[in-house]
């Protein structure tokens, strides 16, 4: 039987569907777990037929363009259908099924096979359990950028920070090796620091469990520089809070600069959290084939609203993430400045697949109070660095710079 959640560029799992963020990957980790998945019997043909119908029926009466972004519903069920009930083992079923919902093209939709359920569900608690050395990395075009290094893992030990750059593994360029390996094995690394310099580690592989947290403290003049990398952990929008609340016990801010640069947005209620910070009331509304639910945000401890604010985004800022920015840009006054954003901004909707799968629909977008839509658009940056930020400690980034500037 078919259960739902709310993610989004939000994301929520309920009894009904739950909005949830449109890019359902958090960093991407450098991660695995470190649990050995219990096998599941193979499908017979009935629960292959009952999946099969419970996808196909949960998009069509759900997915948030009448029209499948011109795709013929129905005949790709004629087609996938027989395909999946005669797949000769589960995986190339799953993949069947992960096929056919791909028709549609939007980025947001998916198919996730149920072991991967395992994976999803542990990285949104926040906590991240690898064997390997224990940090979280961004792929970029030229090496894993590492975004947090966990304490006491094998990473923090041999001395790597965020930011540096790993740009070789195994003696292979780092798209051919893994980081991931065996308990207990061995694994070299070239990492390139921002400042230029190279040096290679050899790292031990241990079980390695961290908790994803978000960046807070007291810049020059009293600002606050507020770094979140992913809004999919349920409770960062109280870790910041806690966070915050800390820094204005011990004397008032003058401004805040929050960073959502790489994030790839998230959960509902994280956004609503953070948002409370700043903004109160409605702010928008998300819109699906069924009509209009208003945004609506709470005030929050503690009350920021008035204070001088920045927020940093680039191209991998995403989702409910970008809908973060925009929010901010349009209703608190705030700078933006980076590149624009993903423009991935409709709400996709987690529902519970029998046997234990999971599908990702998009179902809702989003509209500004001023009627401005940013799917495929993005968030438009106020200042437009020309510099990368990626090279830089965070000591040295030029658009936290850029930032502190504005506030002055």
């Amino acid at each position: 039987m078919v259960t739902s959640v709310l993610v989004a560029c939000s994301t929520q799992t309920t009894a009904q569907p739950a909005p949830a963020a449109t890019t359902m990957p958090l960093p991407t980790a450098t991660a695995v777990s470190a649990a050995t998945p219990t096998p599941r019997p193979p499908l017979d043909t009935a629960l292959r037929q009952q999946i099969f119908t419970e996808v196909w029926t949960t998009i069509n009466e759900h997915y948030i363009d009448p029209t499948f972004n011109g795709v013929n519903w129905a005949a790709a069920r004629a087609e996938y259908g027989p395909r999946a009930l005669v797949a000769e083992d589960d995986a190339t079923f799953f993949a069947v099924i992960s096929a056919m919902v791909a028709l549609l093209r939007d980025d947001h939709s998916r198919f996730v096979p149920p072991q991967a359920v395992v994976a999803e569900d542990r990285l949104t608690s926040g906590r991240e359990e690898q064997v390997g050395i224990g940090v979280t990395t961004l792929r970029l075009n030229d090496g894993l950028l590492i975004q947090h290094v966990f304490p006491a893992s094998p990473a923090a030990q041999a001395g790597l920070r965020p930011r540096d750059r790993i740009v070789a593994i195994d003696g292979q360029t780092f798209t051919l090796g893994s980081i991931e390996g065996p308990l207990g094995s061995r694994v070299r690394l070239l990492v390139v620091q921002p400042d230029g310099g190279s040096r290679e580690f050899e790292l031990v592989r241990e079980r390695v469990e961290g908790r994803i947290e978000p960046l807070v403290m007291r810049l020059s003049n009293d600002i606050a520089y507020v770094a979140v990398s992913t809004l999919w952990v349920r409770d960062m929008h109280e870790q910041v809070a806690a966070a915050l609340q800390q820094l204005v016990a011990e004397r008032p801010l003058r401004g805040v600069i929050l960073d959502l640069r790489s994030n790839p947005g998230g959960w509902r209620d994280v956004l609503s959290g953070l948002l409370g910070h700043f903004v109160t009331g409605e702010v928008g509304a998300f819109v699906s084939r069924k009509g209009e639910i208003p945004l609506v945000v709470s005030e929050r401890n503690p009350n920021l609203r008035g204070l001088p604010l920045a927020v940093l985004i680039d191209r991998g800022t995403a989702s409910y993430a970008e809908l973060l920015a925009a929010i901010l840009q349009r209703e608190a006054g705030a700078v933006v400045i980076g590149t624009p954003s993903a423009g991935n901004t409709e709400t996709i909707y987690a529902y519970e697949i029998t046997g234990g799968a999971r599908l990702w629909v998009a179902q809702e977008g989003f509209r500004l109070n001023d009627g401005s839509d940013l799917e495929g658009r993005g968030v438009q940056p106020d200042v437009r660095p020309d510099t990368d930020w990626t090279r830089f400690r965070l000591e040295a980034d030029p658009w936290v710079g850029l930032a502190l500037e504005r506030m002055r």
